[in-house]
């Protein structure tokens, strides 16, 4: 909740949506603030700078058969297979990011890192004109 809040009151985003939905009021896991943070931040500001300026992102965290489960969803553009095959290589770009120099082709790869530091998994789903959908699964200790 108080990434989504950081990061609308930045300027570039500050005329943007972010949608925060919780099943529990709150969860407990042992993670590391500074590269959680960071991992979830690289997520929300992709689908920002590779959607529309009506582009919005959803954040669903709850707690389901002993994982912590967390969705980040966006109403963008969406990636066709091949995109979604090598999102999280290094260096990787995507198939439109021609007009967007924005970013180095690392920020998703650095998320899946510190997502799989703390034990967890990343997948996405994505298809043209659809969005995409990132799921984050966490095991509990």
């Amino acid at each position: 909740r108080e990434l989504a809040i950081d990061i609308l009151n930045a300027p570039d985003y500050e005329e943007r949506t972010i949608r925060f939905e919780a099943g529990q009021e709150s969860v407990r896991y042992p993670f590391d603030p500074t590269l959680f943070e960071r991992a979830f931040r690289n997520l929300v500001i992709n689908a920002f700078v590779h959607g529309n300026e009506d582009t919005e992102v959803t954040l669903r965290v709850w707690d389901s058969d002993g994982e912590l489960r967390i969705e980040v969803a966006d109403n963008g553009a969406g990636m066709g297979p091949e995109a979604c095959e090598h999102l999280f290589d290094r260096y990787y770009r995507g198939e439109n990011t021609g007009q967007k120099p924005e970013g180095t082709g690392l920020g998703l790869a650095i998320a899946k890192g510190m997502i799989e530091l703390h034990g967890g998994t990343i997948s996405v789903a994505s298809a043209p004109g659809a969005g995409s959908v990132f799921r984050i699964v966490f095991p509990h200790a």
